[in-house]
C-alpha cells in the first residue's frame, strides 16, 4: 500500500512538473512546427546554430539551450538517435522521475528529444544533497555491475560505506534503473551524468545523460567487434 501511494504522489508531481515545463516558451524566431517539419539532419542544424545557443557537442548529438528550464538534443547518426530513443522511452517513467531529467518532446523516430535543463553539479552536491560521496558511489556502482555479471568485485569498499548506499534511496533507484535499462555503470560514474533541478522549490540531483544501455554500447561503441 505504501508503494502504491508512493507511485501515486511520484505520478502526480511528474504531471505537474512537465505541465509547468510545457509552458515556457522558445525564443521568438525559433519555429517550433518549421523545425519539427524539416527531413534533413544538415537543415535541422543549420536551423538550430540560427535560433538556438548550443551547449555542448559529442559523437552521437549536440544539445542546444532552448531557456531557462529546456534543452534540445539533436541527434547526429544512429547511435545519437539510439541514445534519443533510450531517453524518450524513460524520461517519462514515473517510478523514476525523482533520479531522471524529464523528456518533454521528441521526435517519432527519435531524431531529436526536449528535456529538462540542469545545472552543473559539484562532488561535494551529492554529500550535502543526497547524502553520499560521488567517489563512493563509482566504486559501489561498478562493484554493483560486476555481481550483475557474476563476476569478482573489482574494488574494495568499506562495510560502512556499502551499507549507506543500499539504505539510500537515491543510490537503491540508480540501481534499479541500471539494471531495468541493462545499462553499464560507466556513465552514471561520471559526474557530468548529472545535474541539478528545481523540484517543489529545492535543489534534486538528476541523471542528466542516461541513453548509454548495453544493446547500445555493443552496436555502436564496442570497437572489438568487426564492422561489415
Amino acid at each position: 500500500m505504501k508503494d502504491f501511494i508512493k507511485h501515486k504522489v511520484q505520478q502526480e508531481m511528474h504531471n505537474k512538473l512537465i505541465e509547468n515545463l510545457m509552458d515556457e516558451d522558445y525564443p521568438s524566431s525559433f519555429d517550433m512546427e518549421h523545425f519539427k517539419s524539416l527531413r534533413k539532419y544538415s537543415e535541422r542544424v543549420r536551423y538550430c546554430d540560427q535560433h538556438l545557443k548550443k551547449i555542448s557537442s559529442g559523437s552521437a548529438r549536440i544539445v542546444y539551450i532552448i531557456d531557462n528550464e529546456k534543452v534540445l538534443k539533436l541527434a547526429k547518426n544512429e547511435k545519437g538517435v539510439a541514445q534519443c530513443e533510450v531517453e524518450i522511452q524513460w524520461g517519462n517513467d514515473s517510478y523514476f522521475g525523482g533520479i531522471l531529467a524529464k523528456t518533454l518532446d521528441s521526435h517519432p523516430d527519435g531524431l531529436w528529444v526536449e528535456m529538462e535543463l540542469a545545472r552543473k553539479v559539484k562532488k561535494g552536491d551529492f554529500k550535502t544533497l543526497a547524502g553520499f560521496n560521488f567517489d563512493d558511489l563509482n566504486t559501489y556502482l561498478r562493484n554493483v555491475e560486476q555481481e550483475n555479471k557474476g563476476r569478482r568485485l573489482m574494488f574494495s569498499i568499506d562495510p560502512e560505506v556499502k551499507e549507506t548506499m543500499e539504505q539510500n534511496e537515491f543510490v537503491t533507484e540508480l540501481v534499479d534503473l541500471m539494471n531495468s535499462m541493462d545499462a553499464p555503470a560507466g556513465d552514471m560514474t561520471r559526474l557530468n551524468s548529472y545535474g541539478l533541478v528545481k523540484r517543489n522549490g529545492h535543489d534534486t540531483i538528476v541523471l542528466i545523460d542516461f541513453g548509454l544501455t548495453n544493446d547500445v554500447y555493443s552496436d555502436y561503441y564496442d570497437r572489438t567487434k568487426n564492422r561489415y
